[in-house]
């Protein structure tokens, strides 16, 4: 059992890592003093929590940006928020399948969860920063 734990831990980090991330890189500290499959996936689904809670704040931030200006007409400007809209919805829907994919790489693991969780994340994470940059950060 002593190598069991290790193992898993090093299979869900290697999980994150699998995903791609950038954002899973920087919180690989949040859960450090993790020592179970089951500590880290509670440390990690408050973390997703955490960073669900930021991509809606920038979310309504970046709705609030959509102005009447003089350069735009409200047709057009509307038009863009619509398009905005739509991709979201869009990539909420990448996002959600994407991970649920990742958990198929694990199937039949214990990491499996965490590996899904970790995905969702890293997207969510990833999608924060893209929109603050595009439209809170000029």
């Amino acid at each position: 059992m002593r190598v069991w734990i290790p193992m898993t831990l090093a299979a869900i980090l290697a999980a994150g890592l699998l995903v791609g991330s950038s954002a899973f890189a920087e919180e690989t500290s949040i859960c450090e003093n993790a020592q179970t499959t089951i500590e880290i996936g509670e440390c990690v689904s408050k973390e997703y929590d955490k960073a669900d809670a930021e991509l809606n704040a920038a979310w309504k931030q970046v709705m609030a940006t959509f102005k009447d200006n003089d350069y735009m007409t409200a047709e057009d400007l509307k038009a863009w928020k619509d398009a905005l809209l739509a991709s979201q919805r869009d990539w909420i829907k990448f996002k959600e399948e994407d991970c649920e994919a990742v958990g198929y790489e694990w199937f039949g693991g214990t990491g499996r969860s965490n590996a899904v969780v970790f995905c969702l994340l890293d997207h969510t994470t990833a999608r924060t920063k893209d929109l603050k940059a595009r439209f809170l950060e000029r």
